[in-house]
């Protein structure tokens, strides 16, 4: 059996990332496409106009936009199956809400990742708190052709040699 284990961007750490984002915003709800961009605010706050990224600056990281839909959709399934989250059919279509498992799981968590999470999720709600998701949309496609485009000194090595 050829079974690989992935240890980043996996259903557990996507996981991880979206109990944040719904935590925080709860009572409300997201759908796939706000759990993505706030993921990815989280991830890049630099981008968006914050300090230090949590992750690091590549080039043409706004692509995490389109490449993690599906990865999305799986750890939503994991989540709805631990009861940490909860499906729910709004106007708007389908979106996601923490449940009253989703705080006293993430209590338990105190390493220096999920604090850092915890930090940019408060930093990113309170830059877009005003938005409404057609906004956010718009904003995400206004930005995201720079996100990513600058070559760092690391890069402009590799494609010289």
């Amino acid at each position: 059996m050829n079974s690989k284990i992935k240890v980043f961007n996996n259903e557990v750490e996507i996981g991880l990332r979206i109990l944040v984002v719904l935590k925080y915003i709860y009572p409300k709800s997201f759908d796939i496409e706000m759990i993505n961009y706030y993921d990815y605010f989280i991830l890049h706050t630099k981008d968006i106009g914050g300090n230090e990224s949590l992750h690091a600056d590549v080039p043409n990281r706004f692509g995490e936009l389109v490449v993690k839909r599906d990865l999305i959709r799986s750890s939503l399934s994991l989540l709805m199956t631990k009861n940490l989250i909860e499906i729910k059919y709004t106007d708007n279509g389908i979106e996601y809400k923490a449940t009253e498992n989703t705080a006293p799981f993430l209590d338990t968590l105190n390493e220096k990742y999920t604090m850092h999470l915890n930090n940019n999720i408060k930093w990113v709600y309170n830059k877009f708190k005003d938005y409404s998701n057609k906004e956010i949309k718009i904003y995400v496609d206004k930005n995201k052709e720079k996100w990513g485009s600058e070559l760092s000194y690391c890069t402009v090595g590799l494609i010289n040699e």
